[in-house]
């Protein structure tokens, strides 16, 4: 669905979650206070063993939280309460100029594994029991770009790098473990006590990068050197992580009901804790066994800074050291907001609702939801808007349709490039950057809406469709 709501009731036991799902809800070690006086330097010192590099934090040492506006540049407000509508054209030549493609070829033989891209038709035997890839961690692949190296892979068939052409390199993690592969119906099936290897999501900083793996039935986070080829930090940590640096690290913990208090952590890449940030959503308590699952928070690196937004808060984060938040954006929604009681356990009807945010150092792209009715499964409009960061406009270029961002198409009237849908798009590094499989072209040529698209791009869907194999990617890179 639109949002991800799903029903508590229809997911195994929390235990089995985090034993078999992986999804942690992890509450980090806290030391005594800060020593006062101790800078940056000082606190974080470098020690070296003869088998690896890494950095420890003095046992005992955590920071305060501070969240606090900065005067000179408070935060922007986006006004999504007005609904008069400041209707205008979208267009990404206005923001791009040329573009170019990669390709990237799956390692594995084509019956042996592939990039999973459709990963809501691909279905995982969970001890017996089918579930819908979504619910789950292990989803569809990565493509992270570096500094000079390319990441590409996923839970079910390993972590591979290639080079900024494309060309593959080696591979990082194998996932060299039991399961079968149907190529027709692109699904995945294997026993949960048999996974081993990459699972979750990959961070990078520089040219290295930031991953868990399972390794003896066991949750160990790894930093990944790329140009060595090798792991820097290998240790058990269980939880959602993202890399802050080569020294320190993040962990996201919100859950409104088993962990309504904690909604951030930083530490050192060896556990030790930095500073936990609460939550500031209220608590709210548990009303029977039922509830909708929260949304997932937005997070994501803006000019190599870690941003995010806790589900059902109005405030986009910039992290700017490892206890601060930097408050950057306020999506005010006045009395068209979800409060979390309702979210919960009430009927959404009438309500305006986050869902898809995507910002480039010009313009942001926000996708909101006019939710009607979720008692029954849920209907919504959709509502594509974009914030111009030079005019500090909200625009709205589109009055609210039923079409979701994996059927809309944003004009592109860059010569050259094709149809760009939000859903299959990543933007980082000052790119944007769309992935495309030749499942997904022949969607699009198959699409209702693809008969309205101008004849070189169609044209162009129609060529690059054909020389695509089955177990490549193609990567379409806007300038």
């Amino acid at each position: 669905m639109f949002n991800n709501r799903n029903f508590s009731k229809n997911l195994p036991h929390p235990k089995s979650i985090k034993i078999i799902l992986l999804i942690f809800l992890v509450l980090a070690a806290c030391g005594n206070k800060r020593h006062p006086g101790l800078s940056d330097k000082e606190l974080f010192a470098q020690k070296e063993t003869a088998d690896m590099e890494f950095f420890l934090v003095p046992p005992g040492i955590k920071y305060k939280e501070s969240r606090a506006v900065d005067p000179a540049h408070p935060p922007v407000v986006l006004d999504i309460a007005n609904r008069k509508l400041n209707i205008r054209k979208f267009d990404l030549s206005d923001y791009y100029t040329q573009v170019r493609y990669i390709k990237l070829k799956h390692p594995k033989a084509a019956t042996g594994g592939n990039f999973l891209l459709e990963f809501r038709k691909s279905l995982i035997t969970f001890l017996g029991k089918e579930w819908d890839r979504r619910d789950f961690i292990m989803g569809r692949s990565i493509f992270e770009f570096t500094d000079d190296y390319i990441v590409a892979g996923d839970a079910c068939f390993g972590l591979h790098c290639y080079d900024k052409e494309g060309n593959f390199l080696y591979t990082i993690e194998s996932n060299d473990f039991p399961k079968t592969y149907d190529a027709s119906q692109g699904s995945v099936s294997f026993a949960a006590p048999d996974v081993k290897g990459f699972y979750g999501r990959i961070t990078t900083n520089g040219n290295n990068c930031l991953y868990c793996v399972m390794e003896d039935n066991r949750s160990m986070l790894c930093l990944y050197d790329l140009t060595q080829k090798k792991r820097i930090v290998t240790r058990p940590f269980e939880g959602r992580v993202v890399i802050l640096d080569n020294e320190s690290i993040a962990s996201y913990v919100y859950h409104p009901v088993y962990t309504p208090g904690s909604f951030f952590f930083t530490l050192d890449i060896m556990g030790d804790t930095l500073c936990r940030f609460r939550s500031y959503n209220p608590k709210r308590e548990i009303e029977g066994d039922s509830f909708m699952n929260p949304p997932t928070p937005d997070i994501y690196y803006y000019d190599k800074q870690l941003t995010i937004r806790q589900p059902l808060n109005d405030t986009v984060y910039r992290m700017i050291s490892p206890n601060r938040m930097l408050p950057a954006y306020i999506l005010n929604f006045g009395n068209y907001r979800v409060d979390l009681q309702t979210y919960l356990f009430g009927v959404i009807s009438e309500k305006l609702f986050p869902y898809k945010w995507r910002e480039t150092d010009r313009y942001i792209l926000f996708i909101y939801t006019l939710i009607h009715d979720n008692k029954e499964g849920g209907n919504a409009q959709f509502f594509y808007s974009y914030f111009d960061k030079k005019s500090r406009q909200l625009y709205h270029f589109s009055e609210g349709t039923t079409r979701p961002d994996s059927q809309f198409f944003m004009e592109n009237s860059i010569s050259g490039a094709l149809p760009f849908i939000l859903s299959y798009a990543e933007i980082e590094d000052h790119q944007l950057r769309v992935i495309y499989s030749k499942k997904r072209l022949d969607n699009i040529i198959r699409s209702r809406g693809f008969s309205s698209l101008p004849l070189e791009q169609r044209n162009k869907l129609r060529t690059l469709h054909h020389e695509l194999d089955d177990s490549e990617v193609l990567i379409m890179i806007l300038e």
